[in-house]
């Protein structure tokens, strides 16, 4: 097993399902390759929005493949100025953004993972992100997005943290113009950390993506406890007015009962 293959199975399987999944890699790596083993200990459990975004990629990649072909012809009209190409994609514009929500949606059905409005505008965001920037497109496509994307309107977006191993996603330089390996002013190959030291830098890269992991889940959860709790007072509010309707309604029922009971017992003429 390699790092790429460890992200392929890692980011595919259900959301609740990373923890463990990532502690068993770990641990299948850990005695042959411990280097490996460090690196797949240092993936970070992607948020629910990226992890639906990754299903897409994996289920429905089609949508993605559209979504970049789309981004490709607009960007190419941009650059030329060509200012009705880009008028007359942006019905197109509009559908394949609907499109990747539409997937996302399905994906989190078949899972029984959340969908709210919250997730949705994240994937929208992710969609213009890829329709503007290739990097973005390809980092969608990688289906081991860690956040959602967000374009600003300028420039290129920011992928920092962004995917699982963002490095992948830079084709490699021709053989000619690969970089070499810098000597040191010693004449030594420039590996001159101690194993002690290289152990301890692991350490602190996996506590440090351990806590941000930790504190990603965090605002996920305040965010669903959010969701939860407008959902409650729109259920109590619902609530409340049910109540009033029965209540009126049995106020009417009582008024006309009695308007029968006096008819009932009047004399006839």
């Amino acid at each position: 097993m390699d790092l790429r293959a460890a992200v392929d199975e890692l980011y595919g399987v259900p959301l609740a399902d990373f923890v463990a999944t990532r502690t068993r890699l770990v641990t299948a790596t850990k005695g042959d390759d411990p280097a490996l083993a460090a690196e797949i200990k240092a993936l970070r459990k992607p948020t629910v929005a990226a992890w639906l975004l990754n299903r897409v990629a994996r289920d429905e990649p089609q949508v993605i493949a559209d979504l970049e072909e789309l981004g490709a012809r607009m960007r190419s009209a941009q650059s030329q100025g060509d200012m009705p190409a880009l008028a007359q994609a942006r019905p197109e514009r509009r559908a394949a953004i609907d499109a990747l929500i539409a997937a996302a949606g399905r994906c989190a059905e078949s899972s029984g993972a959340t969908f709210g409005p919250s997730t949705q505008d994240e994937v929208d965001a992710t969609a213009v992100a890829a329709l503007a920037d290739e990097q973005s497109g390809r980092a969608l496509a990688s289906g081991s997005l860690l956040r959602p994307l967000s374009y600003a309107g300028f420039g290129e977006v920011e992928l920092d943290d962004a995917v699982a191993t963002p490095l992948r996603l830079v084709p490699p330089l021709p053989d000619d113009e690969t970089d070499e390996p810098a000597e040191s002013d010693d004449g030594s190959d420039g590996d001159g950390d101690s194993d002690e030291s290289e152990q301890a830098r692991q350490a602190e890269r996996a506590r440090q993506q351990e806590l941000q992991e930790a504190r990603e889940e965090l605002r996920e959860a305040e965010r669903e406890l959010g969701a939860a709790r407008s959902a409650e007072s729109r259920a109590r509010a619902a609530l409340v007015a049910a109540r009033d309707r029965v209540n009126t309604g049995e106020a009417r029922v009582a008024d006309v009962t009695r308007v029968i009971a006096k008819l009932e017992t009047r004399p006839e003429a």
